[in-house]
């Protein structure tokens, strides 16, 4: 066999096996990238599960150090020795170095309650619906407001051109203290396990906060010291026709009028209601069976192109017949959510606290009352940006 004939044979071997495992070698990418593609995932949402764990911790160590940073700052060194243990006895250091403390309680460093502001996000509809954060580092903020625009005029010639001018207002934002007392078993402060302890007294402090957020962004009236919220922010309320479904249709198209009949860009429109309002709108059907609203059945509800944010902090007892509730339409771009400050928490195992009307002992329960402490405030840049659907039974 002649050298040109082995190359020739040799050549065709090769193409038939590179044809053959090509889509072998196809499925092998594949399968790595998908394998990647899962880790990523997998490394992403460890992170995310990580978020406020050194919050948690700090509150722990000034649990079991009744208090007191210093001995916190020991605790710390001594219950916790991987990364981010070592990360939250640098933190007490520094703090202690700098006496970011007092008898009131401890400041959670920043870099630290902003993984717990972050946490709260998803569970607050307000921040989940992108209201506008604002820092106040003297606990107030004036913002301009301008409630008058110029306006323009066609002339003829040798007319004068009517004069006019702006006129604006100013919205004043003053921090309001948010309290939650959380008390916790201390069996359960005492448990180290995969950072079991440390999750559940982050979620418990997380929630706490957020639901009491959330029903002062709604609902509270700006008086005793609360913020005034977006019902009492909302220029215009309308009042339900109905629970049938063209009644339905028309109360919410009138939502939608109010704010773009006033001008308001609609940049970041969102629905806000209760779980009810939004379960009713799943089933409501036409005459010939067809669902009304499809897409508020999707895992990210819209409503009229516009998401949907449910709570249990829309209440539906209202009215006189305690059965009545409310819908929100909001362009939340025009939502302002000023802070200062940052996560003040105080931990005393001798306090009481109320449960139900009933005073609780945590001492005599063998437990530790975490108190933690944020300043805010909420405002509305242009009141016409929030339209509220009242005496709602559906």
């Amino acid at each position: 066999m002649n050298n040109d004939l082995r190359k020739a044979i040799i050549e065709a071997v090769r193409s038939e096996i590179k044809e053959a495992i090509a889509p072998l070698q196809k499925q092998a990418v594949g399968w790595e990238s998908i394998l990647e593609s899962r880790q990523s995932l997998h490394d992403e949402e460890i992170q995310k599960q990580k978020k406020g764990i050194a919050a948690a911790r700090m509150v722990r160590a000034l649990t079991a150090a009744k208090g007191d940073p210093e001995r916190a700052c020991h605790f710390a060194k001594k219950a916790w020795d991987d990364k981010l243990g070592k990360r939250v006895v640098e933190l007490f250091e520094k703090a202690v170095s700098a006496g970011q403390f007092d008898a009131g309680g401890f400041m959670i460093p920043p870099e630290v309650a902003d993984e717990v502001i972050e946490l709260l996000r998803p569970r607050s509809v307000i921040r989940a619906g992108g209201a506008q954060q604002v820092p106040m580092p003297r606990g107030t903020l004036a913002l301009p407001k301008q409630t008058v625009g110029a306006s323009a005029s066609y002339v003829g010639e040798n007319t004068d051109i009517t004069k006019t001018q702006l006129k604006g207002g100013q919205i004043v934002m003053s921090a309001k203290k948010l309290a939650a007392l959380v008390p916790i078993s201390n069996d359960l402060l005492s448990i180290d396990v995969a950072d079991t302890a440390d999750a559940l007294v982050r979620n418990d402090l997380v929630r706490s906060l957020a639901t009491r957020e959330d029903q002062a962004f709604l609902r509270d009236d700006g008086t005793q010291n609360t913020p005034k919220g977006l019902r009492y922010w909302a220029k215009t309320t309308i009042a339900s026709t109905g629970a049938g479904a063209s009644q339905i249709e028309s109360d919410l198209v009138a939502l939608i009028q109010t704010l773009e009949g006033a001008d308001i860009a609609m940049s970041n429109p969102v629905w806000i209601m209760s779980p009810r309002s939004k379960n009713s709108l799943m089933k409501l059907r036409d005459g010939n069976g067809n669902l009304i609203y499809p897409e508020i059945r999707m895992a990210n509800p819209t409503l009229y192109t516009f998401p949907v944010l449910v709570t249990n902090n829309v209440p539906t007892n209202l009215g006189a017949g305690s059965n009545e509730s409310e819908v929100y339409l909001v362009d939340m771009d025009e939502v302002l959510l000023g802070e200062t400050g940052g996560l003040e928490i105080t931990a005393d195992s001798s306090a009481s606290y109320l449960d139900g009307g009933t005073l609780v002992s945590a001492f005599s329960q063998d437990q530790t009352v975490i108190r933690a402490i944020m300043r805010h405030d909420l405002a509305v840049r242009y009141d016409e940006a929030v339209a509220v659907l009242t005496g709602v039974t559906w």
